[in-house]
């Protein structure tokens, strides 16, 4: 394929320039090639989230995808190969950035091994799916020019947001485009006006402009082919500037009050075993401390700090509660309600306690409302069991049930605080807001599910985003991931450390405890995301549709 072939003879026209043999190179794969070569820039997209957040490989992997469906649309079967190339692209991209959710099966191979298909396979090809179905009627208005960069765009987004709101069973948001900026950088501040969703298309939108840079358009200068890199570069030069602006602005308002982050640091897999449960409670009680002069008012333990029914276990709970004196512990339980077996409800909480609480029950309790499907409960559950699956936890035997939609949590000495439980870190838009809103949010989370890879970094990361749209700080508490104080703009205040021996004893072999001493972060005024959630976002996208539609018309 040469540079002076035409698309008269149905085959491309391209001005040259340093892209151009790389186009045409693209452009000229054919079928298992052009697969094989989907996933490869799959894989490289990856690179672009944390912990390595190389962001140009996302531009890679985007706009080479791009030039491939140029090139499917001269293969004899035009739809399938565009669906095939995406398909490979999306089911490497969803492996690798998902790869995590398989440590969740190993935690006790002899009862989940046999089902890592479910993670490794099943999950990666139902989001591929959705990418692959919306690309493919997304492609029905492709066309020669930049306006191709629009349609790619919009079909992306919109696939990501199905993924994220996936048949009312909370979809999986997981490392959504507008991840690739650091939480906490100057970009990432514009999540506070259109949030992550309204991020994610302009970055999905610049990082496929190098692309226009060699096409199949025959007429056309340089400068013409340049024109979306240099618009995508002013915006974001912008963009840089307004969230630069934002963050040596700074917070108004004086710190809140000192809050005490612990983490007992227990692999996963020792947590049922004999006298671990015991062990535990001795840990918890020691990094937590006296309540002297210097202890710190609120005192916060992470999800499934006792993987038991802490309410329905009195020596524990006594244990837990002995020494508080006048501080207010916030930790993650599970409890259950309902007398007879099969009228019990189990629950995946989070609990305020006190010194009283032993006797006279918590001070305020949150359901978990989003729950993780086959972690947490079963979706189509006769379905499932036919084939042997089951939820990956084994307190609640069939499965946790959901609570209502997040409100405040409001307990005496306490800022009313946003819940966030483990999965529900990654949906934006959760926190309660309006006259309910919290003055912080606290995020406690049980990671060790998550392995030792790049998934604890991506949890954290999204964690950080929350703060970002709502504007209010966080107090994060994560078992085997990442602890610490975040302020309103999503960085890290103070991250967890090792525990001091000295003062609070020796780990136990094998264990990793942390305790991290910080003030609460002032909150700022409530953003535009928090006011309108993705009302901008929307209004970007069908935006972008209209100047697709009536402006960059299709010239095929």
């Amino acid at each position: 394929m040469t540079q002076d072939q035409s698309r008269s003879d149905g085959r491309i026209a391209t001005r040259g320039n340093l892209l151009t043999p790389a186009y045409l190179w693209f452009v000229g794969q054919k079928k298992g090639r052009a697969i094989a070569l989907a996933a490869i820039l799959g894989a490289v997209a990856n690179l672009a989230f944390p912990p390595f957040g190389v962001w140009p490989a996302m531009a890679i992997g985007l706009s080479g995808l791009l030039w491939l469906l140029d090139g499917a649309s001269f293969e004899e079967r035009v739809r399938t190969a565009v669906f095939a190339r995406v398909f490979s692209f999306g089911f490497v991209y969803f492996l690798i950035g998902l790869h995590w959710v398989a440590s969740a099966f190993l935690v006790d191979p002899e009862a989940h091994l046999a089902l890592v298909w479910l993670p490794l396979i099943v999950l990666p090809a139902g989001l591929s799916l959705i990418l692959a179905v919306v690309m493919s009627i997304g492609f029905r208005f492709w066309s020669d020019g930049p306006g191709r960069l629009v349609t790619f765009t919009l079909a992306l987004v919109a696939a990501e947001w199905i993924r994220g709101a996936l048949f009312g069973l909370g979809g999986l948001p997981w490392n959504l485009p507008g991840m690739v900026w650091e939480a906490g950088g100057a970009i990432s501040q514009t999540a506070s006006l259109w949030g992550i969703y309204g991020l994610s298309l302009l970055t999905v939108l610049a990082l496929v402009s190098p692309a226009a840079l060699a096409d199949a358009r025959p007429q056309g200068t340089t400068a013409m082919r340049a024109a979306p890199v240099l618009v995508a570069a002013i915006v974001f030069g912008g963009l840089w500037g307004w969230g630069s602006g934002r963050l040596a602005e700074g917070a108004p308002g004086a710190p809140g009050p000192l809050v005490r982050l612990v983490e007992v640091g227990v692999p996963q897999s020792w947590k049922y075993q004999p006298g671990v449960a015991e062990q535990m409670v001795r840990r918890f009680r020691d990094l937590t401390g006296p309540d002297d002069e210097a202890a710190p008012d609120i005192v916060i333990w992470p999800e499934g700090a006792l993987p038991y029914y802490l309410f329905e276990w009195p020596d524990a709970l006594d244990a837990v509660t002995a020494d508080l004196g006048d501080r207010s512990l916030i930790l993650g339980l599970v409890r259950r309600e309902g007398k007879k077996d099969d009228e019990q409800r189990a629950y995946n909480s989070l609990a305020v306690l006190n010194a009283d609480s032993s006797m006279r029950g918590p001070l305020a309790l949150y359901d978990k409302h989003m729950l993780v499907p086959f972690g947490e409960f079963t979706p189509f559950r006769s379905l499932a069991a036919a084939v042997g699956v089951s939820t990956l936890q084994n307190l609640a035997a069939n499965g946790f049930h959901a609570g209502p939609r997040p409100v405040s949590v409001r307990a005496p000495g306490l800022p009313p605080l946003g819940p966030l439980v483990c999965y529900e870190a990654i949906f934006p838009g959760l926190s309660p807001t309006g006259a309910d809103r919290p003055a912080w949010l606290v995020n406690i989370s049980n990671d060790s599910w998550f392995g030792g890879g790049a998934g604890p970094h991506q949890h954290a990361s999204q964690a950080r985003y929350r703060s970002i749209e709502e504007g209010l700080p966080m107090a994060r508490v994560a078992a085997g991931g990442h602890t610490g104080m975040i302020d309103a703009f999503g960085r890290w205040t103070k991250r967890g450390l090792p525990a001091d021996a000295v003062l609070y004893g020796e780990d136990p072999e094998g264990w990793r405890s942390s305790v991290v001493d910080a003030p609460i972060p002032s909150a700022l005024g409530p953003t535009p995301y928090s006011r309108w959630r993705d009302g901008l976002f929307a209004g970007m996208w069908f935006s972008l549709l209209f100047i697709r539609v009536f402006f960059l018309r299709p010239r095929r």
